[in-house]
């Protein structure tokens, strides 16, 4: 037998809806008679969400209710044989959050008042179709909105020609009414966007500008220190983004090689300059002063915000390090050397080899490229060489365009 109707509710009031006391199934009303206990105990316990089954037939017509609980009586102040009817009444609107693939984004679609009536038998359809609801709808209660997100299981019970949805509701009307001021936060924002846009560009020109002539005027210093001239500088960037071009490189990413390049040596301004402007072969002593530099420019330039500085930091430490894992200061082994310090190894030996010293000759453009290819697989990136010399006519115009003091 199925349980009595009135046992259900007590004393509260009367069973407001059509499926127990009606002519359906002893298995539909049994179910229904056990899903609206697990209602009433769930409210019993205080939890958050507003239990709610609501029913309809297959045909069309009106929504009713078989349960609704006490929290949504004293939310929108009605009973339980109006309930339908409030919510048909005071709906202003219903959304849904439709994710999309292409691009990934999520698309907030609103349906008025207007749009719901003429679309209630679809959304009923689109519901039992796809087995569930998951919207949120805006209420007028009392002159004041009120947010109710339904997450519900629709079951279509073919042979007693109903369909039941077993939901519940949270009230979420404090995040949606953040939702909406975001939004109007955005528009207002949108509106001055253009011109906050105009102005932080130009600020970051003008902060970009100022920083780099600062490291320029860095790395002009330690040039002098060692003997150089801004000619090496501006050699080692251009040789430096041929070869970045060829092996793949952004052309942003390019660029930040182009002005972190002339940075691999700054740290000699922490060497001593009897040792640094020494016209003779430096003893074993003195060469391991001179090793310092990669760390003490990697200390110089450590803790920058910048890609720039980061990248500038990395190549200051690493440039001296070896394919073949004879290198300083770390001792790295082939890919374990950044990509922006192996191309940096290549043409900083590359430079050195065919400029003019106080205690060496500049070398041969022909001899130079030979000794990089003697030395691919041991100092340097096989690769890499390989590119390098695959780009031999646009280093050459490097070579003889740049000046060379």
């Amino acid at each position: 037998m199925t349980e009595n109707p009135s046992c259900l509710f007590g004393n509260r009031g009367k069973y407001a809806g059509r499926i127990l006391s009606g002519r359906y199934s002893d298995t539909l009303k049994k179910r229904l008679a056990s899903s609206i206990a697990h209602f009433k105990a769930l409210e019993g316990m205080g939890a958050p969400v507003i239990p709610y089954i609501a029913a309809w037939l297959p045909e069309g017509g009106h929504i009713w209710y078989e349960y609704a609980g006490a929290r949504l009586h004293t939310l929108l102040g009605f009973h339980t044989t109006e309930v339908a009817g409030a919510f048909r009444d005071n709906i202003l609107t219903r959304c849904l959050y439709r994710i999309q693939k292409n691009p990934p984004s999520i698309d907030k679609i609103i349906r008025d008042k207007a749009q719901i009536g003429r679309l209630r038998e679809a959304m009923r359809r689109m519901a039992e179709r796809g087995g569930g609801v998951d919207a949120v709808y805006k209420f007028d209660v009392n002159g004041s909105p009120l947010w109710l997100k339904d997450l519900a299981r629709v079951e279509i019970h073919d042979r007693d020609r109903v369909v039941l949805s077993y939901g519940t509701l949270i009230d979420v009307t404090k995040e949606m009414q953040l939702e909406e001021t975001l939004v109007e936060m955005q528009c207002e924002l949108e509106s001055h966007r253009e011109n906050l846009v105009t102005l932080v560009e130009d600020r970051t020109r003008e902060l970009k500008k100022a920083q780099l002539d600062v490291l320029t005027r860095l790395t002009q210093a330690a040039a002098f220190r060692d003997g150089e001239t801004g000619a090496h500088i501006i050699r080692m960037s251009q040789y430096c983004t041929v070869l970045g071009s060829s092996c793949g490189l952004s052309k942003s990413a390019n660029t930040v090689l182009f002005h972190a390049v002339p940075m691999h040596d700054v740290g000699k301004l922490g060497i001593a300059d009897s040792i640094l402007q020494k016209q003779g072969s430096l003893s074993l002593d003195e060469f391991e002063v001179i090793k310092t530099h990669c760390q003490v420019g990697s200390d110089l330039l450590s803790d920058g915000k910048s890609t720039l500085l980061q990248v500038a930091q990395t190549i200051a430490l690493t440039h001296h390090e070896r394919w073949d894992g004879s290198g300083y200061p770390q001792g790295l082994v082939d890919r374990q050397i950044p990509l922006a310090s192996r191309i940096t190894a290549i043409c900083d030996v590359f430079d050195a080899l065919t400029s003019e010293r106080p205690y060496k000759k500049a070398w041969r453009f022909e001899d130079a490229v030979d000794e990089i290819w003697r030395l691919r697989k041991i100092y340097f990136d096989p690769k890499l060489v390989d590119l390098f010399v695959k780009n031999i006519p646009q280093i050459k115009k490097v070579y003889q365009q740049a000046p060379m003091a």
